[in-house]
């Protein structure tokens, strides 16, 4: 019995030897190369976006769905017909109503989480109820208390972001007292803007769905990878759905889901989508829980307080974790002009797009290729290209093209050829009614405001062109007031692109490169070691225009590449503006020499006055002069007195000056021109 049995083993085994043959040899003919999907590949590398482990987490939270609450509200401002009547700055009432009907709700849930720890480490009992798994119906719940404090802003349609952070306890997911020290926090923001169709819905956090990513546009975001990438950082770190209510403008439902996004780039709802009517009129809310190390002050809301600058027609109200409510009121009743999308312009194309183009054209032919897919691109032109292209091609002793040529016929031959040919030309610059800039005068009204400085210019450089595609320079300078002295270079110069704040990667950004460049000292600007200013001064620089998108240096859009021509329209700008802020200093120095000189004569206006009137009186019966009312006519004399080297010091402040600060970008400086200044190191 025992032998059949090892016999009938023994053959039980030959089929599935040869079936893992060929499983083998199936393998060894499909190869070893895979295909994923992108968010399979993102779903474990967020921190290529900056969602790496740490306080810059926080931030990045706040910077992704900040930049698309503002982008939502630009566009339902554009695109709807009821726009409301907005008085010049936000009334003071409604800020103390958000103020009024928070107090008492919020909670510092910082110091309760360190009491917890503390109480855990002491060994005392810790009773934390687990949290329960909530219900759609519970949720919705929450996003009404949650619209309570804001219902006055929402009704009287004032352009509103909130955003609220705040650490929740789940021990069945992070002990209280964890070693490595992370949290949990649960995230919340809600914007009254545009909102959102239910097909929108459908592809929001989903990797590369993006309404801005075919074409160039100065807009905040590009690609489409910072909401999927929140998302999954969100359930990579908890576990945890997404909850989402959000209402298009002109619907009159509201959309809720719960849902997962998962590694096929789709998504997996555990509640809804359903519609139904909810108390606002349009916007989007969006809850959702992530781990971090533990919050700290100086991150997440110093973003807040920068975009709040460059974005001052928008309400932004900040809840951190300790419970603190930071407001940034809307200074400005006026919205920015809606950017023009940037088509490619000839100067920016390399071959390989140019094969792209014409793929993908919808043109016939030829000529309506070359003039409609282009801008500055005329059909004079488009002719001029096609002839110098058939040159080369009679050399080859290939069949010649014409305007009328199908697009979609073109040999590889061909269309290097035609390249080569269209590359050759010179083209007029792009045009610059794509770049929206903030303006001189908003820029200045909103820092004043803001800081109440001593002195404030703004400089805003005529849009110019790079990479194809035209850009804008603006710079403000800002000092005295509230403005402290900085204890370092970050807290001085604030970069900004498409009006959002940038705080990482400093020193690897063009920005930052163009203002140590400059001389400070010609401005009488002292400077830390780095070349950056130093003192009571804030330096703000911001560029915009749909160039900046192909500037970037990493997907985490935290810093520009060294472009020549963005640098040197950086430093002319600072130039510019630090010109007007020596003016004001020469000014200021001269009236305190004024001063000083003048309290000297008045301190002794008495005794010169005795002494002139003795000589004068010297020699007389009667007395001609009163040296009382002499004193009295200098003291009256003395708040006029500007001598002409005051004047002269006041217009000009050295010969020479100028030339030096004004010189080109990568030129030589002559020493020998150098006027010494004072305060500068």
């Amino acid at each position: 019995m025992s032998s059949k049995k090892k016999k009938s083993t023994k053959r039980k085994k030959k089929p599935s030897t040869k079936k893992v043959k060929a499983t083998e040899q199936e393998l060894s003919k499909a190869g070893d190369i895979r295909e994923g999907t992108i968010a399979k590949f993102m779903r474990k590398r967020t921190q290529l976006v900056g969602f790496e482990t740490g306080l810059n987490k926080h931030t990045q939270f706040s910077i992704e769905f900040l930049d698309n609450a503002i982008d939502a509200l630009e566009s339902w401002w554009w695109k709807t017909d009821r726009r409301p009547r907005l008085d010049d700055k936000l009334d003071p009432k409604y800020v103390e109503e958000i103020h009024t009907k928070l107090e008492g709700t919020l909670e510092d849930s910082i110091a309760i989480s360190k009491k917890l720890e503390k109480d855990v480490r002491e060994g005392k009992d810790v009773e934390i109820p687990p949290r329960r798994k909530e219900t759609l119906e519970e949720r919705l719940t929450t996003f009404r208390k949650f619209l309570v404090p804001f219902r006055g802003m929402i009704n009287r349609r004032e352009p509103l972001c909130v955003i609220q952070l705040t650490e929740v306890f789940m021990p069945d997911l992070v002990p209280i007292d964890d070693e490595e020290g992370f949290k949990v926090y649960e995230f919340t923001c809600f914007d009254n803007g545009v909102g959102m169709v239910p097909s929108d819905l459908e592809k929001f956090g989903i990797y590369l769905a993006s309404s801005k990513s075919e074409k160039l546009r100065q807009t905040r975001g590009s690609q489409g990878f910072g909401a999927p990438s929140a998302f999954s950082d969100a359930q990579n770190t908890t576990g945890k759905p997404i909850f989402t209510v959000t209402k298009r403008f002109n619907s009159k439902d509201a959309t809720v889901s719960d849902f997962y996004t998962t590694t096929a780039n789709t998504k997996d709802y555990v509640g809804g989508p359903m519609n139904m009517e909810l108390p606002f009129e349009h916007g989007s809310y969006i809850r959702l829980n992530y781990l971090n190390i533990q919050y700290r002050r100086g991150y997440a809301d110093t973003y807040c307080e920068m975009a709040s600058l460059l974005n001052s027609h928008v309400t932004i109200v900040f809840i951190d974790p300790y419970g603190a409510v930071h407001i940034y009121p809307r200074r400005v009743k006026e919205f920015p002009e809606e950017p023009k999308y940037a088509q490619p312009h000839p100067a920016s194309i390399r071959i390989g797009e140019f094969q792209d183009l014409l793929r993908e054209t919808s043109e016939t032919d030829l000529r309506g290729f070359l003039t409609r897919a282009f801008c500055r691109l005329s059909s004079n032109k488009a002719r001029k290209i096609i002839t110098n292209a058939n040159k080369d091609l009679k050399r080859r002793h290939l069949d010649v093209l014409g305007p009328g040529t199908p697009a979609d016929s073109l040999s590889k031959t061909e269309i290097e050829l035609l390249y080569k040919s269209f590359s050759s030309e010179d083209y007029i610059a792009p045009p610059t009614d794509t770049v929206v800039p903030v303006g001189e005068e908003v820029f200045e009204q909103t820092i004043q405001m803001a800081y109440n400085p001593d002195f404030v210019t703004a400089v805003t450089r005529k849009p110019t062109s790079g990479k194809g595609l035209a850009f804008s320079v603006e710079v403000c300078i800002a000092y005295g007031g509230e403005i402290k002295p900085a204890t370092s270079a970050p807290m001085v110069l604030w970069r900004f692109v498409n009006r959002v704040p940038k705080l990482r990667d400093n020193s690897d950004c063009a920005t930052w490169k163009a203002s140590t460049s400059v001389k400070w000292k010609n401005y009488k600007v002292q400077t830390f070691d780095n070349g950056i200013p130093r003192g009571p001064i804030m330096v703000f620089i911001h560029v915009a225009g749909a160039y900046v998108h192909v500037m970037f240096k990493g997907q985490s859009k935290q810093a520009l590449a060294e472009d020549e021509v963005l640098l040197r329209e950086i430093k002319l700008a600072l130039e510019d503006a630090g010109r007007r802020f020596r003016r004001y200093i020469t000014r200021r120095e001269t009236a305190r020499r004024k001063a000083k000189r003048a309290g000297i004569l008045a301190m002794y206006a008495d005794q010169f006055a005795q002494s002139l009137a003795a000589i004068a009186n010297d020699g007389r019966t009667r007395r001609a002069f009163d040296p009382e009312v002499v004193a009295r006519k200098i003291r009256d004399s003395i708040t006029g007195l500007e001598t002409a080297d005051d004047q002269e010091e006041t217009e000009t402040n050295g010969i020479g000056t100028d030339l030096v600060a004004d010189l080109p970008l990568g030129d030589g400086e002559d020493e020998s021109l150098e006027v010494p200044v004072e305060g500068g190191e």
